[in-house]
């Protein structure tokens, strides 16, 4: 077991199925003297869950650990995939205790064996962006997950267990095959010798060293994205852009949703001959390239906005900038007559009369090349009578030319 990770001035939330490994990793645990918080989710999916519960509530009453529990029944996972749906109702359980007491990680007891059937399963499935295997640390929802037991196989922990006199309950769950982690560890895995599992660690190793590499050689592209909010695509060196998009997908959306397909997808779209894309993602975000410049963008922020002032005042927002100052091209004189005025994105229809004739916003929008997203949030000027006065760097309403602007709407 690997305690390295662990701090004895410091207290862990631990999540005890019941199971020999995590009964074990608490059982160690407490006698090393560790200050253990256990969290005990029930699901009810099974007919003798309740034993689970009986054996970790005892164990804790005796030995005086403190111990939360949570019950979810059917409905709370509803259809679809139960082993999915379960690891983020527990995580969230694990979330409430993390945040009130404010711990220092949450310790699961992840195996070599649990190790082992996610590589199986990521090479089964191609996807291979990114790491392969469970990692001894890593972060969910803003906590630091600790699996102290990834050195060990579940044979060898099972042992310690009979040895120990260390109470468990087997789920019998994990012997059948109707999902596919059980399959494989059913009827694939249980055939390996212990040579062919080896074998298949040093591929996994020798993969997640390349990926480590990789993202040590990206990390100048990705900073300068991340300061940017966009990068120009060809910039980045080509064996480096599929550890860059994974990346940049990283931090929108959970990495079990990024996939070898999404990737090898979003490269076809930003391939392809269109200057312009928006690729919808998994989550609530859309993939954008606009003139092989791409960026990744929450759905919300491409919906219209609509904000009065009575008179002029000092404002800010993620759209725009209501200023005293500014460039010529972003100002505007205007009156007392002119307010309240209006600050808001394009409608259909849209025209400002300027100094070459009446021109139709959606016109002067592609002839400025302004990408279609952007559109969707550049400020439009109105006055009181609806009259459209400015729009910052694309034109101005011809009778406002010639004053000398009092007000800076800056993009």
């Amino acid at each position: 077991m690997n305690l390295e990770l662990l701090d004895r001035s410091k207290y862990y939330v631990i999540g005890v199925s019941g199971g020999c490994d995590s009964m074990y990793l608490l059982d160690t645990l407490r006698k090393e003297g560790y200050h253990l918080l256990v969290a005990h989710v029930n699901y009810n999916y099974r007919h003798d869950s309740y034993m689970d519960y009986e054996l970790v509530s005892d164990y804790c009453a005796m030995y005086g650990i403190p111990f939360y529990y949570k019950e979810f029944h059917p409905q709370d996972y509803h259809q679809g995939n139960f082993q999915n749906q379960a690891r983020t109702l527990r995580y969230n359980f694990y979330k409430e205790i993390y945040d009130l007491y404010h711990v220092d990680g949450v310790i699961l007891g992840h195996h070599l064996d649990d190790h082992l059937e996610t590589i199986y399963m990521q090479l089964s499935h191609h996807n291979t962006v990114h790491y392969l295997g469970i990692k001894q640390e890593t972060h969910v929802q803003n906590m630091r997950i600790i699996r102290p037991l990834m050195c060990l196989y579940k044979e060898e922990i099972i042992k310690r267990c009979q040895d120990g006199h260390i109470p468990y309950h087997d789920d019998y769950t994990n012997f059948e095959t109707d999902f596919e982690r059980d399959k494989v560890r059913n009827t694939v895995l249980n055939h390996y010798t212990l040579q062919q599992k080896e074998e298949l660690l040093k591929k996994a190793e020798a993969h997640n060293q390349r990926i480590k590499e990789l993202e040590f050689k990206v990390q100048t592209y990705y900073q300068q994205y991340k300061t940017d909010g966009i990068i120009y695509y060809y910039y980045i060196p080509k064996e480096l852009r599929e550890i860059f998009l994974y990346l940049i997908l990283r931090d929108v959306m959970p990495t079990q949703l990024i996939s070898y397909s999404l990737i090898q997808e979003i490269k076809h779209q930003i391939d392809s001959v269109k200057p312009n894309i928006q690729m919808n993602l998994p989550v609530n975000y859309l993939f954008i390239k606009e003139y092989d410049n791409i960026y990744i963008i929450d759905k919300d922020k491409t919906k219209g906005y609509h904000f009065e002032f009575r008179e002029y005042m000092p404002f800010g927002c993620e759209y725009f900038h209501l200023l005293d100052s500014g460039h010529i091209n972003e100002g505007v004189f205007l009156a007392p007559e002119d307010y309240p005025i209006t600050i808001r994105t394009m409608k259909e229809g849209d025209s400002i009369m300027t100094s070459s004739g009446t021109k139709k916003l959606s016109r002067l929008f592609i002839n400025a090349k302004i990408p279609a997203l952007k559109r969707k949030t550049w400020p439009v000027v109105v006055n009181k009578d609806g009259t459209i006065v400015l729009v910052p760097h694309i034109a101005k309403n011809i009778d406002y030319l010639t004053t000398k602007p009092n007000v800076f709407v800056i993009k």
